[in-house]
Order: structure tokens, then sequence, then C-alpha cells
């Protein structure tokens, strides 16, 4: 976070105010810090830099790199599954889905239940991906949670899942 160092205020407790950069009056805009959704899209962006750097080579995004290891546990999804198994709205599946398919990782064909759907299936050449990222892909996750402990990545960890689970029905593609 360049050169703005965080800090809790002092008095707070463990139930107080999220922390928050020092105040500096040629820094105006300091209560974005005390905004959840403001650190969770700064905190996505750290992790797009990290995966970037760490599996630049492959060219593919962390969402399509989410669907195609989806797609390696063997199940065949249609596009609207396949969307949601990965958090995304039907339209950007579609969208992520072509790129894949032009790249060769993936392959459609129609339904034999439903002629209407599509069934998407992961490729040799996807699979190969999938498993030559894994590495760069763990690199990216642990560079990522690196400054926390043992303890503290349980702890984030459980309370993502929580405020997930509490806002899931916001979303544009819910999980649930």
């Amino acid at each position: 976070m360049q050169d703005t160092e965080l800090h809790a205020p002092q008095g707070d407790t463990a139930q107080g105010p999220p922390l928050a950069p020092q105040a500096d009056p040629a820094r105006p805009y300091a209560d974005l810090w005390d905004r959840p959704g403001y650190i969770v899209r700064r905190l996505h962006q750290v992790h797009m830099g990290l995966f970037a750097e760490e599996c630049a080579e492959t060219g593919l995004t962390p969402v399509q790199y989410g669907m195609l290891s989806v797609l390696s546990s063997g199940r065949h999804f249609d596009q609207l599954s396949l969307s949601s198994a990965v958090g995304i709205d039907r339209t950007s599946g579609a969208d992520v889905i072509k790129r894949l398919a032009r790249r060769g990782l993936l392959e459609r064909s129609t339904s034999e239940q439903d002629r209407r759907a599509k069934v998407i299936r992961i490729t040799a050449e996807g699979r190969a991906l999938v498993e030559q990222m894994r590495a760069p892909m763990a690199r990216a996750q642990e560079r990522f949670i690196a400054p926390l402990t043992g303890d503290e990545r349980a702890e984030f960890f459980r309370l993502l899942r929580k405020i997930l689970a509490a806002n899931d029905e916001a979303s544009r593609a819910p999980l649930a």
C-alpha cells in the first residue's frame, strides 16, 4: 500500500472500526479505508496483480483458471451451471467459455437431454494447462496471504466465508 501506514485508532477493540490510514490532511479520502467494499476491491486488485505476475505466461485470468479447475474435476457442465459454479453471471460465463473454447482448452457440444443447452468439457490441452498452473497459482495465493500467521489465515477465511454466506443472495451470481 505505497507510503500509507495502516494502524488501529487508539482505544479500538477487536469489535471496533477496521484499520485506517493515519489522519493526513494531504489525504482527504482516508475514510475509504473504513469501507469494507473499498478494502475488498483493493484486495482483489492485489490478488489480480499477484496472479498476473505468477501466471503471466499462460495468458489466463483467475476466472478462466477457476473455470478450467472446476472442469478438471471430470464433471460436465452446461454453460449456466459452470458459470454458477465459479460465481459469475451467465453473460460473463458465456464470454469466458467462448474465449477458452477458442484457445482449445474446452469444448462445447449440444446436450443430448436438452438440445438448447451446451455441455462444456475440458480438453486434454486444458487439463494439462491446469496442471501446469497449479504451482504458480499456489505461489500467487501464498504471496497474497503471506503476511498472516496460520491462526490469522484461518480467521481470515472464516470471516470472509461468513460475510459471503450472509450476503451471497445480493450477488449478480449467487452460489447458493
